[in-house]
């Protein structure tokens, strides 16, 4: 963990989804879903028909023990959560929505964006919805890239991967 972090003042904690909250059995879920444009249709068309069942029977995933447990020392804080996701396209939202809601808890509120890049907006525009400084927010991510970006402009962020 980021070792001049002081998670006392904290005000907001921001969660990416794929590889953070959402631990993918299929490793290369993406490429899969990529393979043919039938299959990357089809992706999408059965996220949006079928939203709860969707990370179970479709793209099944894990939740993060390491984040349950810290989502709850959270809580007992009264920590503000949020997850925000990099998303092509909104047809897999409630599907998403839907995950995070019955592994971590209905409290977590899920936010997209189109791109990695476009993640320093979302925690800005978090920042001024709770009126807190960037600062007082921290994000979890798993993509290195993300997670350098994120810090050089200045994000308090931490790979999931630090977390102990």
């Amino acid at each position: 963990m980021n070792n001049n972090l002081n998670i006392d003042t904290i005000k907001v904690v921001i969660f990416d989804f794929d590889g953070t909250l959402a631990n993918h059995k299929d490793k290369d879920f993406v490429k899969h879903r990529n393979e043919s444009d039938d299959k990357r249709l089809n992706y999408y068309a059965s996220a949006f028909q079928n939203p709860n069942g969707f990370f179970e029977e479709i793209e099944p995933c894990d939740k993060s023990e390491i984040l349950y447990n810290l989502i709850n020392k959270l809580r007992n804080k009264n920590i503000k959560m949020y997850c925000l996701s990099a998303m092509k396209f909104s047809f897999h939202f409630r599907a998403k929505q839907d995950f995070v809601n019955k592994k971590y808890g209905k409290d977590i509120e899920l936010i997209s964006v189109g791109t990695q890049q476009l993640k320093l907006d979302g925690i800005k525009i978090i920042s001024n919805i709770n009126n807190c400084n960037l600062e007082e927010i921290l994000f979890i991510e798993d993509l290195e890239d993300t997670v350098r970006y994120l810090k050089d402009n200045g994000i308090n962020v931490i790979n999931i991967n630090e977390i102990k």
